[in-house]
């Protein structure tokens, strides 16, 4: 009976807590589905918009696969430059090369101010001010517009390179 007691006693103390952390997750769950809840009202208000968004993100996503593919087919043709000893083809570029650096500098830019509205975008929705989210919202869908320009010319100057090496 004596080891039962102190047992007993630990366990009541060590349940109590996890009692209390369970009703802690309980009522934060709560918080979070409402949240979302408010989310999905305010967003119904911009479907339009968001298959907008999502049709500019699926064509960003191509350019970037066709970029992927030409930075590969360019390391193709650098090595077997290398091996050949051609150093006129590998080292031509450095005008185009500056150009593209400026086009990264370009897109950082554009990608850091698409965030930022994007976030003004979601702070207007919750403070209920949808003339606001629907402003920044058409903001935000136009720098997502740039950035896929810039992705494009990005592309056209890796296809500039490529030329050079043919």
């Amino acid at each position: 009976m004596k080891k039962i007691l102190p047992a007993a006693l630990a366990f009541a103390l060590l349940s109590s807590g996890s009692v209390t952390v369970f009703a802690q997750q309980a009522d934060n769950v709560q918080a979070v589905k409402e949240k979302r809840e408010h989310h999905f009202r305010h967003m119904k208000n911009f479907e339009a918009e968001v298959h907008k968004a999502n049709e500019l993100k699926i064509e960003r996503l191509e350019i970037k696969k066709e970029i992927v593919e030409k930075k590969d087919k360019l390391f193709s043709l650098h090595v077997k430059a290398a091996e050949g000893g051609n150093k006129e083809k590998r080292s031509g570029n450095e005008a185009i090369w500056q150009d593209m650096k400026q086009i990264h500098k370009d897109l950082k830019a554009l990608n850091q101010e698409a965030h930022n509205t994007k976030k003004s975008m979601h702070e207007a929705m919750r403070a209920d001010d949808e003339k606001l989210a629907k402003e920044k919202m058409t903001q935000w869908l136009s720098i997502n517009e740039k950035i896929n320009n810039k992705l494009s010319e990005k592309s056209q100057k890796l296809d500039e390179i490529i030329k050079q090496y043919n």
